[in-house]
């Protein structure tokens, strides 16, 4: 492009390789003279950023330009063999070069300082992004060791549990208590949408849980509730099921809260323990009186809950089902196996999926 401006110019009206020469003495003093602003005043117009910043980097390039193509110009034809000094360039057709060198490192500058900015935005947000991600994983690692482990054995019980969120954190969650009576309360919950507001108020409730956990079931469902309806907004509930489990007889008592109904598995088939009463999930209405399913848990039986996600994940385009997950609960006595056997009809983790598993032995 500079040896184009130089033809134009008409100096000094040789052959096109010296044309082709001057150019390239142009542009290295072009390129010189924008490097060498840049290195003393650009670490000084960063400083202020903004506005100021790009019209100081436009300047530099306007003045690199204009002064570099000035210098250039007159070195390269005295470099090809002709007679020209730095005035000569602003005389006759020079004003023209000038005007465009000018012109030119404007709009270079103005590319640059274009890419420039689109460079520090796209870095700053895979910052961000990568800062969010180091955060959600901190979510996700504190909400695992909020967790109790996977498998518990205690004296004539065993309890195993799964819990696969669909994002970074889940809003499902689960928690086992032993109480001094030698009874064991079982928690299992879904709270309603994803991420990390689900997981605070998933904190929230389990927080409360070794506390209202010595009070009688329904008093502590009736607890649980009266606190999550002051404290969570419209559109804000909690699905809780909740079982207390004496190991020494099997009595069993099971509350249900909005949840799916857990199932009892055996030797003779697999049952789905219905509560009746209000079912309406926790944090919805105040004075909700959940009614308890009294019954015995025989050694050698299993008591499953499963989060809706398990039952509601979508196989070709359809919900898995009640039905289905019924019948593979009945082929397996192993949560893992059964969670295979889940994957392997095409279900896929679209929500929160918890299953937990109480074996009385």
């Amino acid at each position: 492009m500079v040896s184009g401006f130089y033809a134009v110019a008409e100096w000094p009206g040789g052959s096109p390789p010296a044309t082709i020469f001057i150019g390239m003495v142009i542009g290295v003093f072009i390129h010189a003279f924008i490097y060498g602003f840049e290195t003393l005043f650009g670490p000084t117009i960063d400083r202020f950023g903004g506005t100021v910043r790009a019209v100081g980097h436009a300047l530099i390039f306007v003045a690199g330009g204009v002064l570099g193509g000035v210098l250039g110009l007159t070195a390269g034809v005295n470099l090809v063999g002709h007679s020209m000094n730095v005035f000569d360039v602003f005389r006759g057709r020079g004003q023209f070069f000038i005007i465009m060198a000018a012109a030119t490192a404007l709009i270079a500058a103005s590319g640059f300082r274009a890419y420039d900015l689109l460079r520090d935005r796209l870095l700053q947000q895979l910052e961000e992004r990568a800062g969010a991600e180091k955060e959600l994983e901190l979510a996700r690692s504190i909400q695992n060791r909020l967790l109790p482990p996977s498998r518990i054995d205690g004296d004539g019980f065993t309890v195993s549990a799964r819990n696969l969120p669909a994002r970074f954190v889940a809003g499902d969650f689960y928690d086992v208590l032993r109480l001094d009576d030698g009874s064991v309360v079982i928690v299992v919950a879904d709270v309603a949408g994803k991420g990390i507001g689900a997981a605070l108020i998933m904190a929230s409730v389990k927080a409360v849980l070794p506390f209202v956990a010595r009070e009688r079931p329904q008093q502590a469902m009736s607890m649980l509730n009266e606190k999550l309806v002051q404290e969570l907004a419209k559109r804000e509930f909690v699905a809780l099921a909740y079982a207390r489990l004496t190991p020494s007889d099997g009595a069993l008592e099971v509350l249900n809260a909005g949840f799916p109904e857990p199932y009892v598995v055996s030797g003779g088939g697999v049952r789905a323990l219905a509560t009746s009463g209000e079912r309406l999930p926790l944090g919805v209405r105040a004075g909700v009186r959940y009614e308890p399913l009294r019954t015995t848990l025989e050694r050698g039986e299993r008591l499953v809950f499963l989060s809706d996600g398990i039952p509601e994940a979508p196989v070709k385009g359809e919900p898995l089902g009640y039905d289905r997950v019924s019948q593979m609960l009945g082929r397996t006595n192993d949560l893992d196996a059964f969670l295979d056997l889940v994957r392997t009809a095409g279900g896929t983790v679209e929500d929160d999926w918890t299953a937990v598993m109480v074996a009385r032995t």
